[in-house]
């Protein structure tokens, strides 16, 4: 008796390499992320990565473009800086890590296309709405207001990646709902709310 070919789902083959490398690159970074862990997270054979993605660089790009779409799906939102401090915090615990977009955004993968894309990624999906707010709710020129949004995303980003390394005791013995408060404390003025 022969055995029936396993059937193969394209799809959730290619879902489960995209997320096991967002949580992988999200922890351990590009450099330290082997195409085998990806494959044994996932469960499904590593080599087809290549086929889905072309290559590693090929998947962390996905990786990125794949966060940067969680925080489109949430963009008018993350035009108030409490609840982009919220989606950074929630992203974070959700993923084990910065995540792809955000380690690249804090210059650790040092290749260029993943550096640009991240770069886009974060503008378009957390910059550019706030720019849009702080512009209609207090008339600011608009390079004024992009200065005020890439201060604000870059600190919080900077704020939600330190905080669970317990560098900072007071940072990282604070709630969610604590940081989000805090954030909005401190930046609210400044960004119009």
């Amino acid at each position: 008796m022969t055995e029936r070919p396993r059937r193969r789902d394209a799809a959730a083959s290619r879902k489960a390499l995209l997320d096991a490398a967002r949580a992988l690159f999200g922890e351990r970074g590009y450099d330290r992320t082997t195409l085998r862990d990806i494959g044994d997270r996932a469960g499904v054979d590593a080599a087809l990565v290549a086929r889905y993605y072309g290559n590693k660089a090929g998947l962390y790009l996905a990786a990125i473009e794949e966060d940067g779409q969680d925080a489109a799906s949430a963009r008018r939102d993350l035009a108030r800086v409490g609840a982009l401090a919220d989606f950074l915090a929630a992203r974070m615990d959700d993923l084990g890590g910065p995540g792809p977009m955000f380690r690249a955004a804090l210059g650790e993968e040092g290749h260029e296309a993943v550096r640009g894309e991240a770069s886009a990624a974060v503008r378009q999906s957390m910059v550019d709405p706030m720019v849009e707010r702080i512009v209609e709710r207090t008339g600011l020129e608009e390079r004024i207001a992009r200065r005020r949004a890439e201060f604000a995303v870059a600190s919080l980003i900077g704020a939600v990646v330190i905080r669970p390394g317990g560098f900072f005791p007071e940072l990282t013995n604070l709630s969610r709902d604590e940081l989000v408060s805090l954030v909005e404390e401190a930046f609210g003025g400044m960004l119009g709310e």
